[in-house]
This record gives C-alpha cells, sequence and structure tokens, in this order.
C-alpha cells in the first residue's frame, strides 16, 4: 500500500504514504506489543545478537532527537526512526517460517507490478501523448508527466520509484533463476538483454535517427516492444516480462542514482550467485557470467558518466549541498545535531549555488542527497558509527546464511557419478533480499530516498528479514509446523492464568467503542477530504481507488482487532492496545487532515478569500503544531490581506514560525515587507518619525534575509529603497547628517547585488571560477544604480550605470530617457540629440517625445 498509494487532495501528494506507515505502523506495532506480552518467555535470547544493532539504532536515534534544538520539526524524522526498526524487529522475530517470507515477497511481487505497470503507461503516454502537443493521453491522472519525460509510477519523485525498483530487481531476478535454475545462462543472458533493450526503447528516436530513420522511431518502439515483451513472456512467463518491465522502468526514470543502484544490485546478484550457488561453479559459467557483470559495469558507467556530464546542475547540486552538509557535521562532531535538524540548519549553511541552479528562493532543501552525511549531521560520528555497524552485521549475517542455505545446492550421486541439484528456496530469497539490501544502500550515497517512507521502509525491513532467516535456522516451512513445534516445547504449567470472561468482555466493549469512535471519524474527515464524485475520468478514477483503499485498509485493521480481541486471554492486552493505539491513531490522522486543511488554504489564498484561507491555516496548526509553512502562509495572507491589525498578526505568525524554525525560507524578507508597507501608510498619514521606525525595522529583517540568501534581487532593491526613503525623511525632519550615509548605502546594496560579492567569496567560489566570471547583472537594478547615483551628483557614475542598463535591456525608453538628462547636465549635447533620435524610433507617441521635438522645451525626468 505505501508503495502503490498517491494521492492529490492534499498539499504533499506523499502525505497519503506517511499516513499509512503512521497509522498502519502503530497499528501493527501494538498488535505486535500484545503478542510479546503474552508470549514473552518465547526464547528472548536468540534474538538478542542480531536484534543488538537494530535497537542501538532505535537508541541513537531517541537520544539524538532528545538533544535536537528544535524538536518539533525533527519529531516526525525521529518517529520514521522508531517506525522503521520495529518494522525490523516485527519482521526479525515473527518471519519464523518460509510460508511467512514467501507472502512477504508475493506482496512486494504485487506492489511492483503494480508500479511498473503503470510505469509502463507513463512511458506509452510519453511517447505517443506528449505535453503540450495532447492535452490527453493514456495516462488519466492529473499527475501526468509532471516530470516531463521522466516516470515516476505511483510515487512523487523519479528518483523514489527508481529507488523502489533497485530493491525488487534483485528479488525478482532471484525468483526467476529459482524457477529455470537448470538453465542460469538463459537467465543471465535475458538479464542482460533486457538492459540493452531498455536503452533502445529509452533512446529509440536517437537510434533510429543514427539510422537515418527518424520516421520509423515510433515504430520501431512498438515493434520492440510487443516483440520482447512477448518473448520475455513465452520465455520466462509473468517473472520474466516483470524483470524486463521493472528494468525499463528504471532506465526512464533517467535517475543516475537509480541506474547506479540498479548496477550494483545486479553486479552484486550475480557476485554472489558465482561464489556460494555451487550448481553454477563450472569455468565456462564463471566467465560467462563474469563478462555479463564487466559489461554491465561498463554500460553503467559510460551512461552515467555521459549524462552526468549533460546534466551538470543535478552532480553540482549535490555537491554544494553535500560540502554544507559536512560543515554542518562539524557544529557537533560527536553527538550530532539531532535526528531530522537538517532542514532547519541547512539554511544558515546554503550555499548562493543552489538559489541559482534552482531559480527559485522560496524552495526548502529537505535532505542531504547522501544518506550517510545526513546520519552523520543527524547523530554524528556515534549513530554514523552504529549506523555502519548495522550495516556490517546484516551484510555478514546474510553472508554466512547464504553459504549455509547453498551447502547441499550440488552433490554427486555416487552410484552414477552425476551431480543432483537440491533446492532451498532460502537460498534464493536470501541472494535477492541480501543483493537488494546493498544496492539500496549504495543508492543512498547519492540520494535520500531512505528518508521518504516510500522506500525507507525497506532498508530495515529488508534487515530484519535477513535477520529473520539466520535466528529461525532450520526454519520450518508452514506455520502449522511451526505451530505444532512450540506447542510441543511448551509446558502446560507455563500457560499463563487467562482473566474472567467478564473483565475480558468489558475490554472488548470498550475497545469497540474507542476504535469504533475513531473509525467514524476516519470515514467523515476522508468523505469531506475527497468530496462529490467527480466528472473527468481521471478524477473518477482516483476518487473510486481511494475509497477502495481505505475501506479495505479499515476493513483489515478491524480484522485483525477483532482476532485479536477475541484471542485475548489477559486484560491487559486491552490496556496495550488502547495505550500503545488509540491516541496517536487520532493525532497521524490529524496530520493527514492538516495537510488536506493547508491545501484548501493555498486554494483559498489564491482566490483573494481570506477569512477562509485563515480559518484552514489555523486548523492546520490546531491538528499538527510542527507544520511549518502553514505558519508562514498565514503570516503571508495578513500581509496580503492588510487589515486593521494584521501588522501585529502577521508578525506573531513569523515569530511562531521563528520559534520552530528560525531561517525559514523567506520568512526574514516576509517580515521586512510587513515594516516596509507600514512604513509606506505611516508616511502618507504625515506620521514620519514613526514611518522611519518602521522602515529601520525593515532593513533590519531585510539584512537578516540577505544573511542566508545573497542571491534575491528584490531584496537588494528593497534596502536600496528603503535607504532611499530615509533619505528623504532626514531631509523632512531636519536631520542633514543622515542624508548621505543612507544615500551610499543605498548604492552599495545595488552594487553588491550587481557584482555578486557574496557569491564570490572563497568560501563560496567551488567551481567555474566564480570570483572571475560570476556576476548579477541585471538592466532594472543598474538602473537603480544609476538613479541613485544621480542623486549623489556623481553623474559620471550615472551614465556608466545607465549605459550598462541599457546593454542588458536596450530598448528601455525610461533608461533612456534618463540617460539624455544627465548627459545634458554634463553638456553633451550632442549625445543629448543623438539619444532623443533613439527614444523618438522606439516611442513616437511618448509625451516626452512630442514635447522635445514639437514644444522644443528640454526633457527632465
Amino acid at each position: 500500500m505505501t508503495s502503490i498509494a498517491f494521492y492529490l487532495h492534499t498539499y504533499d501528494s506523499a502525505q497519503v504514504k506517511i499516513t499509512l506507515v503512521q497509522m498502519g505502523g502503530i497499528s501493527l506495532i501494538g498488535f505486535w506489543y500484545v503478542s510479546v506480552l503474552c508470549d514473552f518467555e518465547n526464547q528472548w535470547n536468540k534474538y538478542a545478537l542480531v536484534a543488538a544493532p537494530l535497537l542501538m539504532s532505535l537508541a541513537s536515534g531517541l537520544l539524538s532527537f532528545s538533544h535536537a534544538a528544535y524538536r518539533g520539526p525533527s519529531l516526525d524524522e525521529c518517529l520514521r526512526r522508531v517506525f522503521y526498526i520495529h518494522f525490523a524487529l516485527i519482521a526479525l522475530r515473527e518471519f519464523s517460517t518460509v510460508e511467512r517470507v514467501r507472502r512477504l515477497i508475493l506482496y512486494l511481487l504485487i506492489a511492483v507490478s503494480v508500479a511498473s505497470i503503470y510505469g509502463l503507461v507513463q512511458i506509452l503516454d510519453r511517447n505517443f501523448f506528449a505535453i503540450p502537443q495532447n492535452s490527453t493521453g493514456i495516462d488519466p491522472f492529473v499527475w501526468r508527466q509532471a516530470f516531463g519525460a521522466k516516470i515516476f509510477s505511483t510515487f512523487g519523485n523519479p528518483n523514489f520509484f527508481g529507488n523502489f525498483l533497485v530493491i525488487l530487481t534483485p528479488i525478482t531476478l532471484a525468483l526467476l533463476l529459482k524457477r529455470n535454475a537448470d538453465k542460469p545462462i538463459s537467465v543471465m543472458l535475458f538479464s542482460l538483454t533486457s538492459i540493452i533493450v531498455s536503452a533502445l526503447l529509452w533512446q529509440s528516436d536517437q537510434f533510429t535517427a543514427m539510422l537515418h530513420l527518424d520516421s520509423w522511431s515510433m515504430t520501431f518502439f512498438v515493434l520492440l516492444l510487443c516483440a520482447y515483451t512477448f518473448y520475455a513472456t513465452i520465455r520466462f512467463s509473468f517473472l520474466g516480462f516483470l524483470q524486463f518491465l521493472i528494468t525499463l522502468c528504471v532506465v526512464v526514470t533517467e535517475s543516475k542514482g537509480s541506474w547506479i543502484g540498479f548496477t550494483v544490485s545486479y553486479v552484486s546478484f550475480w557476485v554472489l550467485v558465482i561464489y556460494f550457488f555451487s550448481q553454477f561453479q563450472s569455468a565456462n559459467l564463471r566467465k560467462v557470467i563474469l563478462r555479463a557483470v564487466i559489461s554491465t559495469l561498463a554500460f553503467s558507467i559510460f551512461s552515467v558518466g555521459l549524462y552526468s556530464h549533460k546534466r551538470m546542475q543535478s552532480v553540482r547540486f549535490r555537491q554544494c549541498t553535500w560540502m554544507s552538509t559536512f560543515e554542518m557535521a562539524l557544529l557537533h562532531p560527536v553527538w550530532g545535531n539531532g535526528i531530522g535538524s537538517f532542514r532547519i540548519i541547512y539554511p544558515a549553511f546554503r550555499r548562493p549555488q543552489i538559489f541559482h541552479q534552482e531559480g527559485k528562493h522560496n524552495t526548502e532543501t529537505d535532505h542531504a542527497e547522501d544518506e550517510y552525511l545526513e546520519v552523520l549531521q543527524d547523530e554524528g560520528l556515534m549513530g554514523f558509527g552504529i549506523f555502519l555497524w548495522m550495516i556490517a552485521t546484516f551484510s555478514a549475517l546474510g553472508l554466512k546464511a547464504l553459504d549455509r542455505f547453498t551447502e547441499g545446492f550440488s552433490v554427486r550421486d555416487l552410484t552414477t557419478g552425476k551431480r543432483r541439484v537440491t533446492q532451498d528456496s532460502r537460498a534464493y530469497y536470501m541472494l535477492g533480499v541480501l543483493a537488494a539490501f546493498w544496492g539500496m544502500l549504495l543508492h543512498n550515497f547519492m540520494d535520500v530516498s531512505l528518508r521518504f517512507v516510500s522506500s525507507g521502509i525497506f532498508l530495515w525491513l529488508l534487515a530484519g528479514v535477513i535477520g529473520a532467516m539466520v535466528v529461525h535456522d532450520p526454519m520450518p516451512e508452514t506455520d502449522e509446523i511451526a505451530a505444532s513445534l512450540r506447542a510441543k516445547e511448551k509446558e502446560e504449567d507455563q500457560m499463563t492464568q487467562a482473566h474472567p470472561e467478564a473483565l475480558l468482555m468489558a475490554g472488548q466493549g470498550v475497545c469497540l467503542l474507542v476504535f469504533g469512535y475513531l473509525s467514524w471519524i476516519v470515514l467523515r474527515d476522508f468523505n469531506d477530504a475527497q468530496g462529490f464524485l467527480p466528472q473527468p475520468l481521471g478524477e473518477v478514477l482516483l476518487w473510486v481507488i481511494s475509497w477502495a483503499a481505505v475501506l479495505a485498509t479499515m476493513g483489515g485493521f478491524w480484522y485483525g482487532l477483532v482476532k485479536v480481541g477475541r484471542s485475548l486471554k489477559q486484560v491487559y492486552g486491552f490496556l496495550v492496545l488502547l495505550i500503545v493505539m488509540a491516541w496517536p491513531l487520532q493525532i497521524f490522522w490529524g496530520y493527514f487532515m492538516a495537510d488536506v486543511f493547508h491545501n484548501r488554504g493555498i486554494f483559498y489564498s489564491k482566490q483573494g478569500k481570506w477569512e477562509d484561507a485563515i480559518a484552514s491555516y489555523n486548523k492546520v496548526v490546531s491538528l499538527n503544531p510542527n507544520y511549518i509553512m502553514a505558519y508562514y502562509f498565514l503570516g503571508n495572507v495578513y500581509t496580503d490581506r492588510w487589515g486593521p491589525g494584521d501588522v501585529d498578526r502577521a508578525m506573531h505568525e513569523y515569530h511562531r514560525v521563528w520559534a520552530i524554525a528560525p531561517n525559514y525560507v523567506q520568512t526574514h524578507h516576509q517580515a521586512g515587507l510587513v515594516y516596509l508597507k507600514k512604513g509606506q501608510d505611516d508616511r502618507a498619514a504625515g506620521r514620519l518619525a514613526e514611518a522611519k521606525a518602521d522602515w529601520d525595522q525593515a532593513l533590519y529583517y531585510f539584512h537578516k534575509y540577505h544573511d542566508i540568501d545573497p542571491v534575491f534581487e528584490p531584496n537588494y532593491s528593497r534596502i536600496g529603497w528603503v535607504h532611499l526613503q530615509l533619505a528623504e525623511i532626514d531631509t523632512a525632519l531636519g536631520h542633514p547628517e543622515e542624508i548621505a550615509p543612507n544615500q551610499k548605502a543605498a548604492e552599495e546594496a545595488y552594487t553588491e547585488s550587481l557584482y555578486a560579492w557574496m557569491c564570490r567569496i572563497p568560501q563560496n567560489d567551488i567551481y567555474d571560477d566564480w570570483n572571475a566570471t560570476h556576476r548579477h547583472f541585471d538592466g532594472e537594478m543598474f538602473e537603480n544604480l544609476g538613479n541613485v547615483r544621480f542623486i549623489r551628483g556623481n553623474l559620471a557614475g550615472a551614465v556608466r550605470a545607465y549605459n550598462l542598463s541599457l546593454w542588458q535591456t536596450p530598448d528601455n525608453v525610461r533608461v533612456m530617457k534618463n540617460l539624455a538628462s544627465v548627459l545634458s547636465r554634463m553638456g553633451r549635447q550632442n549625445d543629448v540629440i543623438h539619444l532623443w533620435g533613439q527614444i523618438r524610433q522606439l516611442a513616437p507617441q511618448d509625451p516626452d517625445v512630442q514635447r522635445v521635438f514639437h514644444g522644443n522645451i528640454p526633457a527632465h525626468p
């Protein structure tokens, strides 16, 4: 469900995945705690060594959270760690039979099948119904082609989709090899050709262009896709088709990190086959597999290198982010800055290159694009060491178990002399899971998929499955066999005495009432979020699928609750259910609805329905007090509405933002705008002293914003404008000694913006020799500089600034008129006449042109 769920009725389309993990996770944990409590003596000693790295990872996360400077915004990341570790512990204890492992893998195959088939739909939609030529296509949903040529399936980002496919690639390949254990070369060649065919399909237009068959591009794509799909299905059944589809989707995500992760998991898979599977140990077979591995590595290195060179922005973004993250880690190298603290601290360390690369200033970078660096920043060397210990432990456990599971794979019959192959399905499961574990870990050297629930749940789940196959060795084939073995081990005198039936019925009744009420709240609120049945096909599908998913999930919850409730023999089991599950379920559902109300607040804000927007945002922060963006948007609503008392209301909201995120995006600039507008109102009302105080306060906030974003040009423009207004007020108030400093400060603000002083300091000059080449030349900013120089009497400097402005915007009549005025004062009449001739050609009906050429009156701006 977490993998295939996607929903757009909230602000964050991934919120549905987060809610599934939060609410589903707390339900699963509650049920598990009841199980643990009622069967506490179940050989806990055998789990201790394997569970130790998981428990230490949990302890590290909790300790890190305890000393985080801003625990509110860090809570979400801490909770994810709690959920992930519990998922691993549950897998470690409960995946005690081959049947259970097989069932988990079946669910994974169902999820990847849905995601990959929808990925194929997106590929076909991209190839045959490209935007903007076609407003509709075979992908019926409103998010179609949200990432252009890149596909993302049921994930909010191509990188997350790619990471999920990286995990499932070796698992699917292991099942394919298990089914075709007598034909390993065929499986290996098929997997290799799938990569080649996928690359050809992805670049079909380029390939046909090389053959001078441009008009055959679509035909080639369709024929190759249909032919290879038919071959894969006929030769290897559905698993073959799925393996090809996974490979194709990985390629078309165009995510270099996913390509690297895919390569690592693929190569790891075949290397493990060579070293551990005895029936594949012939010299020729090893030689073929090694050649395939080397070819795949070479192809991946070439592809990643080529596309990295084509899109250097992605590489440079990571380079800048990694450098900043390492600097953040040095603040508290041993203990770390606190789990989930990256997005709070990062704005103070973000380099100017990021603003240039993104082309935006109101975006937030949530993660470090490298899981290892982020762990180091969050939890310091101590937590980083525990993370590496966890990886090393489960890798070693997996390798040792794989060696044990393949011991008797190929034995020689003493009578015939021929080798006889015996199958242990656990060997194939461990092969796929271990390669997936490594592929995901390598992928996250240049990505942060582990920080998002769509992928993050799988790392720890894979670790738990690896541990389970080690701890429960020998592993019974079915649950029935395991139950019979446990019954023999358990003595009658070990059975816990059951509580009276009346108490148990009371516990069942309370659970029925509490969870029934919570279920009613969920259905009521979700009905409100969904609205009536919509009209467009895609919206109808989303509406129907969403309701089906909610009802199915709730039905599963109630099925589990009823089974657990009826089986409990001790009343304290009901207390565990109520304490562990009830209140957190209400809180997490509130988080989901907070995202819904945030979406509504944005909708009302865009329409200028201020009261509705304010009510929506207030609902958000009541449901989720750590929702930073809601406070920020609420402050912006008050600034835009600008009614009586809105100045104080807006600043109150910005202070609420700074209490939990002191450098959140553009809050400081927005606060400066509040006082800028207030100063304008005070000046218009004749309150000059108040206006001066307001504008001094505006400058305070504009300079605070400058410290974290030295690129935003409007910030410089407003700093300069405010200084000029202060100079005018100083003139009116009779403070001549303050006029020149304000005018000078305005000129310095414009000059700093144009010549990119902060971008060019050695600390920020990371690549491309910015000190020599990087400038922020802008026609309007040069015009501002010319104006202030004119005011200060620097006529020659004003001429240079106006000429540079015209170099950027050659047809700017306003600047040309200003330049003509300055040249006239300098006595350069020939230049003035020539310039007015140019102005006349550009704007013959301009009033100043009419006065100059028909009234013979010099024009002065």
